[in-house]
């Protein structure tokens, strides 16, 4: 029995389907996906179809890529061939764009800060003493968890505007919170792992249909043709172990 349908429960119940295991999935909404879904709107344009959740993923989420791989979903939601994101700073009108090259870690990310205008001079050759610095942390040291990222940034010499043109473009993103509000080990673990783990990790994925054809329509077919029995709009109320 695996009790909710969102990703995590899609995900038990083909793995535990794949092991020989006759499994039942209860979600008590009529649909799957969990946080992750879409609904339907109407507008002044006619009937929209908005996502909620999970509006973009990361190549070094590797489970959720699995996940897209088992339902026959990864075709529908490409990871980019190479990281490139543009940032427009509305004020001063000025685009820039943050971008990686194929070089070893932390090179791959040089050339695009370099050319970030975002950034002054001084704050680009900060940025970068700051990112070797987050990767020497270790995200499972507990005194982490006890620390700001922001607190943790001032240190770095890390200003306002750099906090603002990159750090937080990034954390919200990722983190859905700003520095202030983010504990140091949250983001050295999204940070380290996402920018600083391997050249390709932040490349991003992006669906081309709706979150609900991913995680509601193409997950209850895999798990029927998995075998998998999937109770929608029920509740499970007690559970007791069968012999």
């Amino acid at each position: 029995m695996v009790v909710g349908g969102g990703l995590a429960g899609i995900t038990a119940a083909l793995a535990l389907a794949a092991r020989g295991q006759r499994v039942t999935l209860v979600e008590t909404r009529p649909r799957l996906g969990g946080l992750a879904f879409s609904f339907r709107r109407e507008s002044a344009v006619g009937e929209l179809t908005v996502d909620n959740g999970q509006h973009v993923y990361l190549r070094c989420c590797t489970a959720y890529r699995g996940l897209l791989e088992r339902i026959g979903g990864a075709r529908l939601a490409p990871v980019q061939r190479r990281l490139d994101v543009p940032v427009l700073d509305a004020e001063r009108r000025t685009l820039g764009r943050i971008t990686r090259a194929a070089l070893p870690v932390p090179l791959h990310l040089a050339g695009g800060l370099a050319r970030y205008p975002h950034l002054g001079l001084a704050e680009r050759a900060r940025v970068a003493r700051a990112a070797l610095a987050l990767r020497r942390l270790d995200p499972a040291d507990p005194a982490l968890d006890d620390r700001s990222f922001a607190d943790w940034l001032r240190a770095q010499g890390q200003s306002p505007g750099a906090v603002a043109a990159l750090w937080d473009l990034v954390g919200v993103a990722t983190l859905n919170a700003r520095a202030e509000d983010v504990s140091l080990a949250l983001a050295a673990k999204v940070f380290r792992t996402g920018l600083l783990s391997s050249p390709g990790a932040a490349d991003i994925g992006l669906p081309r249909v709706p979150l609900g054809t991913l995680h509601d329509e193409l997950a209850r077919a895999a798990l029927a043709r998995a075998g998998v029995r999937v109770l929608l709009a029920t509740r499970a109320r007690t559970l007791r172990a069968a012999p």
